[in-house]
């Protein structure tokens, strides 16, 4: 297997591949003229209370590449000295017109599987009017994404025969890293990205938080806003236990370096 183009850091029990949007472009050109297969999954405080709580969902990141997606996990890395920037965290929000110009101007066809119809083919739409010329398809994310089930073999083969390089799988966690760990050696595209709630952006059928937010790390406080129900225990109470767990995998890695 050839080298992996970008750095793997692993710290505090999790691993990722920090880059920017510019790293990950080349990624995916690189998977495209090499045949080289990369499976890009994402770690935010979110992802990491639940790869943390789950022993399924971390046997399901092994073999991955990681990208950074929240400003958090890019101070925690670099409080534990690994030189990154803010322009290593990668929201969707921010790649995706970017990835599509790239498949555009590359030739390379887009399949994406997630959402319902109706959202995913608006944001379908909005892709062909801002990226004119770029092949993508999709398919609706309700079907039974059971392991070894005839309708995601059904899905499999729909982005086969559609020639897909570069696949986008968005059940949002842990559903679309568990369904690419049960079907990614089926699934021919050299590089599939598990990307969320991606489209329902696009879509418009879930706002947008101001980009200075990304940026400063405050996304979560739009989003909490915009649907405290939803994301209160996510937001307020998660951060709480993982910070938990964070500190006594620090402490233990100190003391096993201090009786050595």
């Amino acid at each position: 297997m050839s080298e992996h183009p970008l750095p793997s850091h692993k710290l505090l029990g999790f691993e990722v591949h920090p880059g920017t949007i510019e790293d990950y472009l080349n990624l995916i050109k690189h998977g495209a003229a090499t045949q080289q297969r990369f499976t890009v999954l994402y770690h935010n405080l979110h992802s990491l209370y639940s790869y943390f709580t789950s022993e399924k969902l971390r046997s399901d990141y092994e073999n991955t590449t990681v990208l950074v997606d929240g400003m958090p996990v890019i101070w925690l890395m670099k409080a534990n000295g690994v030189p990154v920037t803010r322009d290593h965290r990668i929201t969707y929000v921010d790649f995706i017109m970017p990835m599509m110009e790239l498949a555009r101007d590359e030739g390379l066809k887009v399949f994406h599987v997630g959402q319902k119809a109706e959202i995913q083919q608006e944001a379908m739409r909005v892709i062909r009017e801002k990226v004119p010329g770029v092949e993508i398809a999709g398919h609706d994310g309700y079907f039974d994404q059971s392991s070894d089930s005839v309708e995601s073999q059904h899905v499999i083969d729909e982005m086969n025969q559609f020639g897909a390089d570069i696949v986008l799988v968005g059940f949002g966690a842990p559903k679309q890293e568990a369904w690419l760990s049960a079907n990614r050696e089926k699934i021919n595209a050299s590089s599939v990205f598990a990307c969320g709630a991606c489209m329902e952006y696009v879509a418009g059928a879930v706002r947008t938080p101001p980009r200075w937010m990304g940026r400063t790390g405050l996304e979560w406080l739009f989003r909490l806003g915009e649907n405290p129900r939803r994301f209160a225990f996510r937001y307020l109470v998660e951060p709480l236990i993982l910070a938990g767990i964070l500190g006594k995998r620090w402490l233990s890695e100190r003391l096993n370096r201090t009786s050595t």
